[in-house]
């Protein structure tokens, strides 16, 4: 069963979460995450961690920051990668005039004042600088009512255990315009596209939250369908931004998960997916997305492990969405799909 709340949620308790977010002590499980497709089908991933998930080396502090900047390039099909570890307790942060937070030298988050944000991250490390602005067209999502799942919820829904902390997730730009530019090494980039933001927050060891998830993204710019298959949706067409066609929760209806999933990696990992299939019905639209295995670029965001008991991988692939209204016929949209794969208690 499909629940749709987005005329519950307001934009006022979503915006007092986000201040939380940026002004308040950093979670133990804490993430600002981007992404991009870029109109000559490149896609550019972002990523910074206040605080280190888990260790991704033996001697790791989790107390440090962690920035991830993956670049899919369309003209070669290379990826570039660049991943930084930060001293977290240089950071300062302000409210004063909209948000912003900065680790000073290296990197910048700020959020404008105005209802449908816009954010510009801002890079001075050694391996990416520059800045992208990402404008929101779009207003703000959770896949829970209120922004928050409180710890009975958690449990019900997720499977993790009884009590503590309230997880927050939000997509602050379910759909947005990105500009501006980066240098990765020596090379330019350019970046004029459709943008994605969530931010996510949950103030206790990841493997309380859940087993983990697998969220995934379809990229093109007529159709924007995100979300993790099976459990909750956002979908929408550029040419009603304003009115998704669905944004909420699946409660009970399997079908609707992501079925015939292949996996990757040498050898093949068996939480780390590569293809698969999904299916979306509601109010009389039929849309399924078909992502091919055969068709993977190269690894982007990556957050390593000093153990086997974590995995946070994402890759792109090319994916074909069927859209069919009541008995008409069938359109295919070719695009692209980000699978993301994050395990927390392997």
């Amino acid at each position: 069963m499909l629940i749709s709340y987005r005329w519950l949620q307001s934009a006022s308790a979503l915006k007092k979460l986000e201040r939380k977010s940026f002004l308040e002590t950093k979670a133990k499980m804490q993430w600002w995450y981007v992404d991009i497709v870029m109109n000559d089908g490149s896609v550019l991933m972002m990523a910074f961690v206040p605080r280190k998930w888990w260790p991704d080396t033996p001697d790791a502090n989790l107390d440090d920051a962690l920035v991830m900047v993956s670049w899919l390039s369309a003209a070669d099909g290379r990826v570039r990668s660049v991943s930084s570890t930060l001293d977290a307790s240089r950071m300062r942060v302000s409210g004063e005039r909209g948000l912003s937070l900065e680790i000073p030298g290296a990197i910048s988050i700020t959020r404008s004042p105005e209802e449908l944000g816009t954010y510009r991250f801002g890079f001075e490390l050694p391996e990416v600088q520059g800045a992208v602005e990402v404008r929101a067209l779009a207003r703000p999502f959770s896949a829970f009512p209120g922004g928050r799942l409180p710890a009975l919820g958690r449990a019900a829904l997720l499977g993790s255990p009884l009590g503590g902390d309230a997880f927050e997730y939000i997509s602050h730009v379910p759909r947005g315009a990105a500009s501006g530019a980066l240098t990765m090494g020596s090379e330019k980039v350019a970046v004029d596209g459709h943008a994605y933001h969530e931010q996510g927050r949950f103030d206790e060891a990841p493997e309380r939250l859940s087993k983990g998830w697998f969220w995934c993204h379809f990229l093109h710019p007529e159709w924007n369908i995100f979300g993790s298959p099976g459990v909750f949706m956002y979908v929408q067409q550029q040419q009603r931004l304003d009115q998704p066609i669905f944004s909420g929760f699946n409660l009970f209806d399997r079908s609707l998960g992501f079925k015939n999933k292949t996996t990757s990696g040498d050898p093949a990992h068996h939480k780390v997916f590569s293809g698969g299939e999904m299916r979306f019905v509601y109010d009389g639209l039929k849309l399924s997305i078909a992502a091919d295995p055969n068709k993977n670029k190269p690894p982007l965001l990556s957050f390593p492990s000093a153990t086997t008991k974590q995995i946070y991988h994402t890759l792109v692939t090319d994916a074909e969405l069927t859209v069919q209204r009541g008995g008409g016929a069938a359109d295919k949209v070719a695009g692209q799909m980000i699978l993301e794969s994050c395990w927390l208690a392997l």
